[in-house]
Order: structure tokens, then sequence, then C-alpha cells
């Protein structure tokens, strides 16, 4: 692979540095960003009504026609807001309100956003619902959990057919189904397209008794402990967190580079804090035109998402390291990809997991080839209660496993904890808490009013933190051997991932008061059929002679440079079934859930400590 680090970058206009640091006797490190937080807009609806004044014939959302066909259908500013205005005045004629919450069974698709906005612009709080839990779940018991908590009196799913299942395991007697595609039966439905009204009065009305304090929706958690909690997002938590972003940008000299408003496609759920809010809501904030991709980084979509990134020309690209590792494959072999890909783009990031540094020297790689210029690969960091960025790395970066430093207009508190500091923080964009459940509400803040996000970090550079956090491991994921020796997963993962040199796309780690450390092992199914030569099922990859030694020798190379008991890695057993993203093994981000994972692959655990040694397992001590 070819050295790019020399390779100056293309112009990223950040704002320069001016971090606050301020050391405690005890031990804690507050950190703040000096420069100011921008003028942030009263609620979420505001900049779309300044959009649609401002850039009425700028498209806002964009998705590809239903009939598959090229092209894409559009939607600019002005059409949106009528659209909006005139569902959101459906939503108050149907009795819309703060007590009337619309739940959102849908991939992401125009109407998805159009219904979303209006109900929010009724004062009706959003409950956005990954579809897994009633496409996929064989009991849909999560679904139940979330209608039993919420109890929404409006329903959007976008086919009535399809989701037919799932409105009669939650029960309709009383609710309104809003539908798009076929007609659902055995409830009150009506058409997407017949449920909006020409906007009266009370439209505006409504649009003025939105505050910042205005619930705008409950964001689930992904539920990796128990049951989904409900987080409480007001408008002001998202429509300030949007602003925070942006204040650290130059952003009149963004525009000047990328020559116009920022362009993004992109497929990360709205059903997750990660794509409802930095990605759709932000690119509305920005003002700016958002492609919906339809696609994913798996086999069966991946072709969609290459298609799209072919079609449009991005100035910005954020997504999870489960999808940068598919697009470094596909950017190593399509040089019209590379092409398109590299010729507006400013600013790539990532978020919801750590990424290995082999992904992001492939990808210079290419973009070294192409353009002959590195392009700043960066990351966020937060959660679904920080509405969610918290911090990034804003400054050109080449160093994976950052989270960067907090954003204008939150604080970060470091508390030691053992060896290691655990993170927290306040801001403006910081929930509440969770909806009727006082007791986690509770159990999640500091006596000083800091959210507890669960994460440990470090300075990259003690002696300069301008230099940023990088992540130091989940508290709760890390465990302790037989021999008393603590494990961070997160951070054998990354290694052990990134070791393997595309062969693994993700691992879970294994060893709780075991003698050394296993790992259950995902193969990148794209990179492994191109190793191989040949498309085989996933279920023959795993067994592949070339696979196996690909992993045996990566992995062995890890434990030469990690001969420490705390990172080496005895054995592997590669998985012939993919995560099952309906039963909460794999996050809606595209990430492993370690837990999750392990209570439901508790027999391939036990083979992997077994005193019989099968053949599928990669004996790694040999």
């Amino acid at each position: 692979m070819a050295d790019t680090a020399q390779i100056p970058f293309r112009e990223v206009p950040y704002l320069p540095l001016r971090l606050k640091v301020d050391r405690r006797d005890d031990g804690t490190i507050y950190l703040e960003n000096g420069n100011p937080l921008k003028a942030c807009p009263p609620h979420m609806l505001a900049p779309l009504v300044k959009w649609a004044t401002q850039r009425p014939d700028t498209v806002w959302l964009a998705e590809r026609p239903k009939d598959g066909s090229d092209g894409w259908r559009e939607v600019t500013y002005a059409q949106g807001l009528a659209t909006v205005k005139r569902l959101a005045q459906g939503f108050l004629d149907a009795g819309g309100g703060p007590d009337a919450p619309l739940m959102i069974l849908s991939a992401n698709a125009v109407d998805n956003a159009l219904i979303k906005y209006a109900a929010m612009w009724a004062g009706c709080p959003v409950v956005p619902v990954t579809p897994a839990y009633a496409l996929l779940s064989e009991d849909l018991g999560r679904l139940k959990y979330i209608d039993d908590l919420i109890g929404p009196k409006f329903i959007y799913v976008e086919d009535g057919a399809a989701y037919q299942r799932g409105l009669d395991g939650m029960g309709m007697d009383g609710r309104v189904v809003i539908f798009g595609g076929d007609a659902p039966d055995r409830c009150e439905a009506v058409r997407f397209e017949q449920f909006g009204r020409a906007p009266g009065p009370e439209v505006d009305a409504a649009y003025d008794r939105l505050t910042p304090d205005t619930v705008a929706s409950y964001m689930m958690t992904s539920g990796s402990t128990g049951e989904p909690k409900a987080v409480i997002n007001l408008h002001s938590m998202v429509a300030c967190n949007a602003r925070m972003i942006r204040s650290v940008w130059d952003e009149a000299r963004l525009d000047e580079i990328t020559g116009g408003p920022q362009v993004m496609c992109n497929f990360l759920p709205w059903s997750h804090t990660y794509g409802a809010h930095s990605i759709l809501h932000n690119m509305l904030d920005w003002g700016g035109t958002f492609y919906i991709d339809e696609g994913a980084p798996t086999p069966a979509r991946l072709p969609a998402m290459i298609r799209n990134l072919k079609d449009v020309p991005t100035t910005q690209h954020t997504t999870v390291p489960a999808a940068w590792a598919a697009l470094a494959t596909e950017l190593e072999r399509d040089q019209e990809l590379a092409d398109v890909f590299f010729s507006r783009i400013v600013c790539m990031a990532y978020g919801g997991a750590s990424m290995g540094q082999d992904i992001y020297e492939r990808i210079q790689a290419v973009a070294v080839r192409t353009t002959g210029e590195r392009i700043s690969l960066s990351a966020g960091y937060g959660a679904t209660e920080t509405a969610p960025t918290a911090s990034n790395v804003h400054w050109p970066n080449d160093r994976m496993g950052l989270i960067g430093l907090p954003l204008p207009g939150n604080t970060f508190k470091m508390v030691p904890n053992g060896e290691k500091m655990e993170l927290r923080v306040k801001g403006v964009n910081i929930t509440p808490g969770y909806y009727r459940n006082p007791a986690k509400t509770a159990e999640a803040f500091d006596e000083e009013g800091y959210y507890k996000l669960g994460d440990a970090v470090k300075f990259v550079d003690p002696d300069n933190p301008e230099r940023g956090l990088a992540f130091d491991g989940r508290t709760a994921e890390e465990f302790k051997l037989s021999n008393g020796t603590w494990v961070s997963a997160g951070t054998v993962r990354v290694q052990a991932v990134a070791a393997t040199g595309g062969a693994l796309s993700d691992a879970v780690v294994c060893g709780l008061n075991q003698a050394d450390i296993t790992l259950l092992g995902f193969v990148n199914e794209a990179w492994c059929q191109r190793l191989v030569g040949e498309p085989l099922p996933l279920e023959d990859l795993v067994r592949h002679p070339k696979v196996v030694e690909q992993v045996r020798i990566g992995l062995q190379d890890h434990n030469r440079h990690h001969p420490n008991p705390a990172a080496r890695v005895a054995r592997v057993l590669l998985q012939p079934i993919p995560p099952r993203p309906d039963a909460g093994e794999i996050t809606e981000k595209g990430y492993i859930n370690q837990s999750r994972t392990q209570d439901l692959r508790r027999a391939e655990i036990d083979k992997l400590y077994g005193t019989t040694q099968t053949p599928d397992i990669i004996d790694l001590r040999r």
C-alpha cells in the first residue's frame, strides 16, 4: 500500500482551534471549545421556512423513482414547505398535538421526511421506529413495547400491506394509519396523498406555538440491555446541534470551495439519531440538497449504494465504518466511482463506532491516485442523548480512532475512573431524560447535571490537548480474564479487524472470566469474494482456505505486535450467519452489539472454549 502521509490535504475550511482546558485538583478535567456557538433557530421547522423563502428552487430532497427507473424524484424547498403545511393541517384536523405522537414505520424516503416535519409542525412528537421491529421480528416484542410506552395516535407506514402484521400486532382501535403503497386492512386508514388539507390559519398558529422546549421526537435507543429507552428530543437540542457542527466551519469559504450549497447522498436510517439529525436535519439547516440512498453496505443493497454515489458528486460524506469498509473495496476496483466520489468532496467523516487505520489508508491511496490530494477523513462522536454530535475532529485528520474535541455549545467533563478517564457532557444538545422512565433518567446524570456517556477517553498527547481525544473503550464493555487482566473489547475489536486487511468486517470479543481472548469473526463478504475469485455464499466463504488463511496470518501478525494477554487473540470462529438486526445483534449504525450477540451465540462461544477443537476454529496458538 502506497505511503500517502506526505501528500497535502485538499483544503478544509475549519476555523482555528481555541480549546479551553480546566484541570481540577481531584484529577477531573473540563474541556470547552473557545469558538462561539452560532445563533440557533428556535426550532427545527425554522430552517425549512427560511430556505423556502431564500432558495425556493433549490432541491431539498431527492430519491430514486419507486419503479426503479433512472433519474431522481426531486422536491424543492418551496415544494417541500407547501406539502409540509398541507400535511400539518391534516394532523391538526385529526386532533394532532403534544399528546398525539406519530409513529413512523418506513425506510428513508421523501414522504417519510415530509410527514415527519409536518407532524412536528402540528406539535405532534415523532417516534421513528426501525422497520426491522415490524418486518423481521418473530414476536413483534420490541414494536409492542414501544407502542405501549409511547401510545401514538397516528402511525405512518410506507406500505400498508407490508406492515399489516405489525399494525395487527399493535392494535389500531381509535388510531389513524397514514399509508403509502397498498392499503392496510382492519383499521382506519388514509392514503398519504389524501391526508393533507389546504392550510388555514390553524397551521400558522401551530407554528407560532413551537418553542425551543417543545418535544420534537422520542428517539429510541438500540436497547442493547433490556428494552429500548425513549430519549426525549427537544426542538432546541436538534436545532442547536446543527449549529454546533457549523460553528467550527468558515461557511463562506466552504461555499466558495464547493461552488454552492452542500450536497449529500446517504443511507443512514432516520429511525436512529445519526441519520435523522446528523444527516437529514443538518442538510436542512445548511440549506443543502439531500439525495436519499436506498442502498447500504450489504451484499443485496451495495450495488444501489454504488450506483447512487456514481451519480451524485457529494461535497461531504459521513457514514459508519462498515460502509467505509465496503466503499474502500469498491473505490479500489472502480475508477469511474472514484472519479465522481472525489470530484467535489471536501470532508469525509465516520461515526457510530471506531474505524481501523487500514480502511483510511486504502481510501487515501485511491484519493491520491485519483486527485493527487488527500481528503480529510474525520470522526464525530455522541449519542442519542446528545442529539447526537457532542464532538468531532474539526481539523485536517489522518488518524483513526479519535473523537475530536467538544463542539461549541457543550462542555466535556473527564472524571478519573480507575486507570481511565470517564467522559460526561453538558450543553444545549443534551436530553432532559427518558420518557416515562424517571429511574433511568436519574441514573444517567451526575451531581453536576452532566450526562454520563459510559465511554472512556484519553488525550492523544497529554502535553498537547489540542491534538484531540481518542476513544479508550466502553466502560461497560471492559471485562477481566480469569487471571485478573482487564481487556478493552473496543480496542481489541478495532485492532483485530484491521489486522486482517479487509477479510473481517467486524468481530465480537469474548473472554469474560476465561483464560484468554477469542473472537466471533464476521467476514467482509464482498472483499472475501474478490479474494477467492468467485461469488461464493457466506457459508462457503467462512470455510474457504484462502479466507481462513488471510484471517490466520493477519491475527498472528496482530499477536506479534500485541503479545500482552489483554490484546492477544487465541482462537477465532468465523460466522456463517450474519448478525441479525431484528434480534439486536447489529445496531442501525452498522456495528456489532457485543453483549447482545454473545447472549444469542452462547453455543458458539462455548465451542471456542470447549476442550474439543473442531476444524472450523482457527487456533492462533499453534
